[in-house]
């Protein structure tokens, strides 16, 4: 007896707990309809278009109560069995309806054939593979993931080109996903040789020539797939290798809007689900990689060697204020500027600007601020209160000073046009340029003395011509409330000092906790004191990789009634869960506490035990934003 009945997922945003609507199949269509297809199907009062999951014999709704499919978009099948598979698997793991994911999957078909252009790669040139003294034959695919591991940039273009010959050798696809669109410039000028069976497969691209690239991947025209975290749902037709670049940076996690996927998760199912290979490269490996190295679960491999690095200072701001020097600089960062600009050399100022400081210390007695858990500097808010920015301990601001009880507080702040007006103050006749977010650059820095910038700046600095880095304050770089402060820093700093690999180039980091073993490792570019330090503090205060995060968010436009609905929702949480096995931290309001004019509360689950049954979750109200393996606590 033939199957009468198809179960579709339609292509809208639906409830978690809404994945797919049994339709009747036409009989003129019950020969041709299959799994994966592109259908087009009534919809509450419309008409839209769907993807057969499966077919069935019988409904539990009844024949009567069905709606009809209106046609078959498409007889070839839109989605593999495999990407059903991988939809069905996401949609357990993040919590969030198969619909919803289904119509990312799904590319939208333009109405006109027009050939799209990419106009950012437009004027890339060809660009000869670096010579190496990396002995490419190392790298060896096992069925455990591989942690691929330079220090020199060259080594990993040709790492890359090496994997991308053997795949090609055997006829297979290659996906290279990088963290940030700037990044595929720096791969794809080594790839113009292979232009013919390359794809920059991006979600901003034009619709036409999105569809375009999407068919040769599903064809198997396109052999190596390059893009940012989006790619890694491309269509793949004979995938042999996943290479995940920068795997520490936390843009292969999506933020908003749901799903709230991380590459890296995602590219594990593709693992098992295609038994294909999965590479992670990086400089600066994450925590919890070398968890997962530590105990056996991944293949570690070090393509190079650093030969050299910089000259490291830690300089304690402790230690000027009881000199009452209370300028921004230390007076050896001070020394050290005029001693390269009078040499030639050029210098960069580094400060996070997120991390904007205001300080308060005593100007008698050189008393400051201090977090008793953390000692870390407390920074003054909004609210009046002294915050750590790194525990979330809070106290009042002091009118006196607490040690010596003088009246005459000061209050210090940092950020990149404070820093421009003091260094144009002290070296007036030096050439500054101030790079961030709010003032983007596109001219030569070569032409300036003095770069002074956030993260944001590092693209457009030639490190070649830097002889010294300056870190301004390195305390603010530990963002309130986010457990992963300490590893980001730690890798930040470490990107930097790889950037001036040099041992005639100096780094001075300024900082008002010199003793924090993140400075103490990083003085000595030890990766290993830092990752067990830092295991330590993790395991004591129960996270990753000691748990898992679920960070769940609720968003309310009044306040009061916000506040007494997630108070609600944690009282019915806290009856459910097995207190055992999870951890439930009470509400409290997000650091940034109103989004698009809502205010945010969220309340963090730490799973103990990852065997937990979570299926609670599926029951939370629809306007709950479920964040599985959040990247911070924001």
């Amino acid at each position: 007896m033939a199957k009468k009945i198809a179960q579709v997922i339609p292509l809208a945003r639906l409830k978690r707990d809404l994945h797919y609507f049994d339709y009747l199949i036409p009989a003129e269509m019950s020969r041709q309809i299959k799994s994966g297809q592109l259908v087009e199907i009534p919809f509450r009062s419309k008409k839209i278009k769907g993807v057969v999951l499966n077919l069935i014999k019988n409904s539990k709704f009844g024949i009567k109560k069905l709606k009809k499919i209106e046609k078959i978009i498409d007889p070839l099948p839109f989605l593999a069995d495999w990407q059903l598979t991988l939809i069905k698997e996401l949609s357990d793991y993040y919590f969030v309806s198969q619909a919803i994911l289904t119509k990312m999957l799904v590319p939208e078909i333009p109405k006109r054939d027009r050939q799209g252009k990419l106009s950012f790669l437009n004027n890339i040139k060809f660009v000869a593979p670096p010579k190496s003294t990396f002995k490419l034959g190392s790298i060896r695919l096992k069925k455990q993931p591989l942690l691929l591991r330079y220090f020199y940039q060259e080594n990993k273009i040709k790492a890359y080109l090496s994997l991308i010959e053997k795949a090609l050798a055997k006829n297979k696809q290659i996906a290279i996903i990088v963290p940030q669109i700037s990044d595929i410039e720096k791969i794809f000028q080594y790839l113009l040789e292979y232009k013919g069976v390359t794809s920059v497969f991006l979600n901003d691209l034009p619709k036409n020539k999105y569809f375009q690239e999407w068919l040769k991947i599903k064809k198997g025209q396109a052999k190596i797939i390059i893009g940012t975290r989006s790619a890694i749902f491309a269509p793949f037709n004979n995938l042999d290798l996943i290479i995940i670049d920068q795997e520490e940076d936390e843009n292969h996690k999506q933020e908003e809007p749901t799903p709230r996927y991380n590459a890296k998760t995602v590219a594990f199912k593709l693992k098992k689900i295609l038994n294909c290979h999965l590479v992670f490269c990086t400089n600066t490996p994450s925590f919890s990689s070398l968890f997962k190295i530590q105990n056996k679960k991944w293949v570690y491999l070090e393509i190079d060697k650093l030969k050299a690095s910089p000259e490291i200072k830690i300089i304690n701001r402790q230690d000027e204020f009881k000199k009452s020097n209370y300028s921004i600089f230390s007076e050896e960062m001070t020394d050290k500027i005029e001693y390269n600009l009078k040499r030639g050399q050029k210098v960069f100022l580094f400060l996070n600007r997120k991390g904007l400081a205001t300080i308060a210390t005593c100007k008698d007695c050189g008393y400051i601020a201090i977090c008793p858990v953390c000692q870390l500097p407390l920074t003054l808010h909004a609210s009046k209160h002294l915050v750590c920015h790194h525990c979330g301990h809070k106290e009042n601001l002091f009118l006196f000073c607490p040690k010596c009880k003088g009246p005459e507080i000061k209050l210090t702040g940092t950020g990149t046009e404070k820093v421009e007006i003091e260094i144009k103050k002290i070296f007036s006749q030096s050439q500054t340029l101030k790079i961030d977010i709010e003032t983007p650059f596109n001219g030569d820095s070569d032409k300036y003395d003095i770069i002074i910038g956030t993260q944001y700046a590092f693209k457009f600095i030639n490190w070649g011509k830097i002889n010294l880095i300056g870190v301004i304050n390195a305390d603010t770089l530990f963002p309130l409330a986010d457990f992963k402060s300490f590893e980001k820093t730690f890798n930040l700093l470490y990107k930097l000092a790889l950037y001036i690999s040099n041992p005639k180039k100096e780094m001075i980091i300024q900082t008002f906790s010199p003793k924090n073993y993140i400075f103490q490792a990083f003085k000595k570019l030890d990766y290993k004191n830092f990752y067990l330090n830092e295991l330590r503090e993790r395991k004591t205060f129960k996270y990753p990789p000691f748990c898992q995060l679920i960070r769940l968010i609720y968003q309310n436009i009044e306040f009061a009634g916000g506040q007494e609905e997630i108070n609600k929702i944690y009282k019915t949480l806290s009856s459910k869960i097995d207190a055992k096995n999870i951890i439930i931290n009470p509400p409290v309001l997000s650091r940034t506490q109103q989004v698009r004019g809502r205010f945010r509360w969220q309340i963090v689950l730490k799973i103990l035990d990852r065997k937990s049954n979570l299926d609670f979750l599926n029951n939370l109200p629809e306007n709950i934003i479920i964040d599985k393996d959040p990247e911070n606590l924001l």
